[in-house]
């Protein structure tokens, strides 16, 4: 049985139950979706060719991520997915939510604190990797992430981080500084620790 996890406001509130319960991050499940679930079972294919038109891929494109509108009303901006593009079943490798903060990078930051201390009981066991670099989506340069990482003993990974955006991407994308949460699959995970994804 998929588990349920919470959100309420900008700070993350996990069902401790949930995932320490869960036997995988397949158990888990975000805006009705798991991880390994078919996009199409949420969205049509003309929608998922519409959130195409403006991707993110990774390296060689093994990966994309995509960002589509909600089905429901939610206090996050957008919903990311990613997928392999070559895949016509469409299987959820990773799902996020984001929150924007134009022009308000320092207060993203802070919130990815109140966030890691609000769950630091779930995630406390996980391994950890904090990292402040460059965006391997901005060709510029002049994108900058702050991310934290959790890997779980049962596999996948949880990711929280703030992206601030430089003036090409918004220019050319539309995208703005934000905050984006997210868990992935096991293969997603090994694909993004195995060298450089960008």
């Amino acid at each position: 049985m998929k588990k349920l996890l919470g959100i309420v406001v900008l700070v993350l509130i996990f069902s401790l139950q949930s995932w320490t319960r869960a036997e995988d991050i397949t158990d888990i499940e975000i805006e009705g979706m798991s991880i390994g679930d078919s996009l199409l079972d949420y969205y049509s294919k003309s929608e998922i060719d519409e959130a195409l038109k403006n991707p993110a891929f990774y390296k060689d494109e093994k990966y994309v991520e995509i960002f589509a509108n909600f089905k429901k009303k939610s206090e996050y901006d957008n919903l990311q997915i990613t997928i392999q593009p070559d895949d016509n079943k469409f299987i959820i490798h990773s799902i996020g939510l984001i929150k924007k903060f134009p022009n308000k990078i320092e207060e993203c930051k802070k919130e990815i604190e109140k966030i890691i201390n609000a769950n630091i009981q779930i995630v406390g066991n996980s391994e950890r990797i904090d990292e402040n670099r460059i965006s391997g989506t901005d060709p510029s340069g002049n994108t900058f992430v702050y991310l934290s990482s959790f890997f779980p003993a049962h596999g996948g990974f949880f990711n929280i981080s703030c992206h601030d955006y430089g003036q090409e991407v918004y220019e050319t994308r539309g995208w703005v500084d934000s905050l984006t949460w997210s868990i992935g699959s096991d293969k997603f995970k090994k694909f993004l620790r195995g060298g450089d994804p960008y």
